[in-house]
């Protein structure tokens, strides 16, 4: 898989790749909640529809979720193919988004003078914070309030019920194939493993996603491997996963909805209970 394909995957799933930042253009303080709202990615989308703002939502990705409520937005393309033409022609107030600020769309819209937050959110906390932020600027505190207290509370249902658990499950989860990309201590899927309950066999790495050498893969044993991509072959054809005791085991899972561990929205808390579960059986 080629650099740029990874980047392109991560994106069209989640808020992945770099740490949170703040907005790359503010949105004027004091200004009414924006009203058309355009989102350029899957987790921006979902979190505003967790804050009840998802009826504001103008235009959105050709990856993100459909709105609730038979609500139509327009599908405005991916990170590739973004119509610009067509963001433009819904007149959004504000535009929500992940992407680097070298990317060449998200340069034409700034030289346009729109409104633009990025925010892409690396650990739990500041996905919390980022829920916080987002529903002042829409007008939802406290649908934000009452959201990231629930998410809190779950989060600590969780980490109490793992509490003093010794040895933790290592796992080894694969976000793509061909190759072992994988993810590393950079990236709010490292904490998601963590708040199930179980160790990362690769959070001694730095980088938030990359491709990890088969050889070590095999050396570090993990006790269990998570496949969040549909298998490209079948696992016994991959020598680095067939040659696993998890394998033999059974201990491999395939069937989590990815999406809710790939995207750093509030549906992550979603994806470590059931990955808690599969994990930690009764």
């Amino acid at each position: 898989m080629t650099r740029r394909r990874l980047g392109a995957l991560l994106l069209a799933l989640s808020s992945c790749g770099e740490p949170a930042e703040p907005p790359r253009q503010a949105v004027a303080g004091g200004a009414a909640p924006p009203q058309r709202i355009v989102s350029l990615a899957p987790s921006c989308t979902e979190t505003l529809i967790a804050l009840g703002a998802g009826g504001r939502l103008v235009g959105t990705s050709a990856f993100c979720p459909d709105l609730p409520d038979g609500r139509v937005a327009a599908r405005l393309g991916g990170l590739e193919n973004l119509n610009v033409e067509a963001l433009l022609a819904l007149a959004p107030d504000l535009i929500l988004t992940v992407q680097p600020d070298d990317d060449r769309a998200l340069k034409s819209l700034k030289r346009r003078g729109l409104a633009i937050r990025g925010s892409n959110p690396q650990t739990l906390e500041e996905l919390l914070t980022e829920v916080a932020a987002l529903g002042a600027i829409v007008g939802a505190e406290a649908s934000a309030r009452a959201l990231t207290h629930g998410l809190r509370e779950r989060l600590a249902a969780l980490a109490r019920r793992h509490a003093g658990r010794t040895p933790r499950p290592t796992v080894y989860v694969e976000v793509d194939e061909p190759g072992c990309w994988t993810v590393g201590r950079g990236s709010f899927v490292h904490e998601a493993i963590a708040a199930a309950g179980a160790v990362n066999v690769f959070g001694d790495a730095p980088q938030g996603y990359f491709q990890a050498n088969r050889e070590t893969l095999l050396e570090r044993a993990p006790e269990w491997v998570v496949l969040l991509h549909p298998p490209g072959r079948a696992l016994h054809e991959r020598p680095e996963i067939a040659g696993l005791a998890a394998f033999a085991a059974g201990r491999v899972i395939t069937d989590l909805e990815r999406d809710a561990l790939l995207r750093s929205s509030p549906r992550l808390i979603d994806g470590i209970e059931a990955l808690a579960a599969r994990l930690h059986p009764p």
